[in-house]
């Protein structure tokens, strides 16, 4: 049994006092570590799916890398359309992994190692497009082809994103922050690993989400800085601030997923 937590675009500022819709961003983040800290667990490890700081700066990653190193477990980390790579790499500690491709790429592209590693094959992808092409994401060729080639068939197979992959059944949404050829390479993925896919993991949203395509589990974790609204005919995105912190406990047994989703209280107005 492996026991995973996966949290989600935190959005740390520069310094302490980046607000975003009126909610201090690093305040909600210390409160999400102080909740994972306060389990009657210590989890394998724990995934951040990206947009772990709202503009890509040294200082927002080096606040971001204090705080989040108060985790009680190894950290792995997506990039989000708010990352930049490099800084990633200069600022966060990763537990220990398997680059899967070039670091000239400047792309996480990994499969997480270590013992944990051993018993379920866990992937982490990077969608990240030039912002210019706006907030979708697009997994690159060699990406896809290096994951395909490096699941074995025998063992359980998670995928770490983020961006979702599928539809979700709001229009805005679907239309402007999905993965373009997500679809495409869930149905490669689901070919080469059959039974064994356990599901895909993302954030951007900033809404949870638990869905099936094909009998495949998408499931998403919200922000602990602030939701989007995600109505089925919304032509825009809203932002709701405020809210309670996010994040969600991921099981794997030898014949189950389990998501259990946490929300921990925060001050109002906070």
């Amino acid at each position: 049994m492996l026991e995973i937590i996966h949290v989600s675009d935190t959005h740390f500022g520069p310094d302490r006092s980046l607000t975003i819709r009126a909610a201090n961003a690093c305040q909600r983040a210390e409160a999400l570590v102080a909740g994972i800290r306060a389990l009657p667990f210590v989890p394998d490890f724990i995934v951040h799916t990206g947009d772990v700081v709202n503009d890509p700066d040294p200082a927002a990653y080096a606040l971001a890398a204090e705080v989040l190193a108060n985790l009680p477990a190894p950290v792995y980390y997506a990039a989000g359309n708010h990352d930049e790579v490099p800084m990633m790499r200069d600022a966060l500690a990763f537990g220990p992994l398997e680059p899967l491709v070039a670091e000239s790429e400047d792309r996480l592209c990994y499969r997480i190692a270590g013992a944990t590693g051993e018993k379920v094959e866990f992937f982490v992808m990077d969608g990240r497009v030039p912002p210019v092409e706006g907030p979708h994401g697009h997994l690159s060729d060699s990406q896809i082809a290096a994951v395909l080639d490096r699941i074995t068939g025998t063992k359980p197979v998670a995928i770490f994103v983020h961006y979702p992959l599928t539809p979700i059944g709001s229009k805005w949404i679907d239309e402007h922050l999905l993965v373009t050829n997500g679809p495409e390479f869930q149905k490669a993925l689901a070919a080469k690993a059959g039974g064994q896919l356990r599901g895909i993991f993302s954030g951007h949203l900033h809404r949870a989400i638990t869905l099936f395509r094909d009998g495949i589990l998408n499931s998403g974790v919200s922000s602990p800085a602030c939701e989007f609204t995600s109505g089925p005919d919304d032509t825009s995105c809203e932002y709701i601030a405020g809210g309670p912190i996010p994040f969600n406990h991921l099981t794997f047994t030898a014949s189950a997923t389990m998501v259990k989703a946490y929300t921990l209280p925060f001050p109002a107005g906070s």
